[in-house]
């Protein structure tokens, strides 16, 4: 019963460490509500409110992903992979020509290839 006992706590403190919820309290337990408003997200509102820049050769997936996000880019981790799959880019072409033609396969409109392309800096 101690051990069950260890275990249940060390799962509730993990969990709340990491901003989750315990899902079954103890018997002593008390529960506590909060409720939170999420702020309004760039993509939400449609206008980007952020000039995060990402690396298209050294960022990871994560970072690129922020960056899209932030760009207003629509299904941005589905971009995030076709960024990362035809890296390295040439640092010395700012237009990323090379990025554009092979981004061109998939029919991006022009206003999500230009987000993109905004996300993104070299090297």
């Amino acid at each position: 019963m101690t051990y069950v006992r260890t275990a249940l706590i060390a799962a509730t403190v993990a969990l709340f460490a990491c901003g989750g919820a315990a899902a079954a309290p103890g018997p002593n337990a008390t529960a506590a509500a909060t409720i939170a408003t999420p702020a309004a997200s760039p993509a939400a509102t449609g206008t980007a409110t952020s000039t995060t820049k990402a690396s298209a050769n050294n960022a990871t997936a994560a970072q690129l992903q922020t960056a899209l996000e932030a760009a207003g880019v629509p299904n941005a981790s589905r971009w995030v992979i076709e960024v990362q799959e035809y890296r390295p880019y040439p640092v010395d072409d700012p237009s990323f020509a090379k990025l554009k033609s092979q981004l061109a396969k998939y029919n991006p409109s022009a206003d999500t290839l230009s987000r993109i392309l905004a996300a993104l800096s070299l090297p």
